[in-house]
């Protein structure tokens, strides 16, 4: 019985043959490469910027373009560290040109300077952007009122013993010109407090201007304070007090005393007496409306410690007597 053995196609020989040939096209393709890369060429690349000498007194109001196109000569090897990362460069703002409203640099005037930063076997050909629009101002400081977003709802009876405290209540910014004049006022993001019946005493942190704005605060945080107290209603009555009367002139007034209903918190409340307030009738009201039949109460003088105030009646007739 005979026993039949088959073979591929392709001999031991035909293999080796093959490895051969492609070892020798791997390697000739490398040299070529290598040749290639060794040559010196134009292409372009992508660089960063940096923006250096700003003149004294000036300041970027907005940042300017940060990427620029940039045709460079160099063997292909020192070209492909450029392709493969973008590599930063410095444009001098020293030489920045002030055109009829804004300020401008042409980029292929400072090849020279671009040159300097590249290794030496570098050379810039020229900047695919010829121009590049630079916004400048001058630097400026400023202080502007702190006005606070709130929200507060006192317990039933509870209230304010003195308008709310806010440390610093001003807050001094300094940045470029343009954005510095924009500001007028800084504020918070809205606290809300309810069923208040405790002291006020909160830190907040104030919104900030948008960071390309590069305007600087001299703090980001303000505290807000205030004293919380029960409240209670008390009253005196007093009475009627005309100025500015003539000489030789009488004047009876209905009714000659009037009642003062105030509120006050109950750790001043004492404190209050008939001299806590000063409630006035002018004369000249009647001077200037000889037809007038009432005098309207005039407050001249009332205790920081009285939070509100009524009076009972809120006008008085009166008769002159001569």
């Amino acid at each position: 019985m005979k026993t039949v053995v088959k073979t591929s196609g392709i001999s031991i020989a035909g293999k080796r043959k093959v490895k051969v040939f492609l070892f020798i096209l791997l390697l000739t393709s490398i040299i070529w490469l290598l040749i290639e890369l060794s040559k010196i060429t134009n292409s372009t690349a992508v660089f960063k910027i940096e923006y250096k000498n700003i003149p004294v007194g000036m300041l970027l109001q907005r940042k300017p373009t940060s990427e620029i196109n940039i045709v460079l000569k160099a063997p292909g090897f020192s070209l492909l560290k450029y392709k493969i990362k973008k590599n930063k460069v410095a444009l001098n703002l020293n030489k920045v040109v002030k055109g009829n409203s804004s300020y401008y640099l042409l980029p292929n005037q400072q090849k020279a300077y671009l040159n300097a930063q590249l290794p030496g076997e570098t050379e810039v050909v020229s900047i695919l952007k010829d121009t590049i629009f630079i916004e400048l101002g001058k630097n400026k400081s400023k202080k502007v009122p702190v006005n606070l977003q709130l929200d507060i709802k006192f317990k039933l009876g509870y209230n304010l013993t003195a308008p709310l405290k806010i440390i610093p209540d001003s807050v001094t910014i300094t940045g470029p010109e343009k954005y510095v004049d924009s500001i007028k006022e800084l504020t918070n993001t809205l606290l809300e407090l309810n069923d208040v019946h405790k002291n006020i005493y909160k830190e907040l942190d104030l919104k900030l201007p948008p960071k390309n704005s590069n305007v600087i605060l001299n703090t980001t945080k303000v505290i807000v304070k205030a004293n919380v107290d029960k409240f209670t209603e008390g009253s005196f009555n007093i009475p009627v007090t005309i100025i500015n009367k003539p000489e030789g002139i009488k004047i009876n007034t209905f009714p000659n005393t009037i009642e003062v209903i105030y509120q006050a918190g109950l750790s001043n409340y004492n404190k209050i007496t008939k001299n806590s307030f000063l409630i006035v009738y002018d004369y000249k009201q009647y001077e200037k409306d000889t037809l007038t039949r009432f005098l309207t109460p005039i407050i001249k003088q009332k205790s920081e410690f009285i939070s509100s105030l009524k009076i009972n009646p809120s006008q008085i007739e009166f008769l002159i007597q001569k």
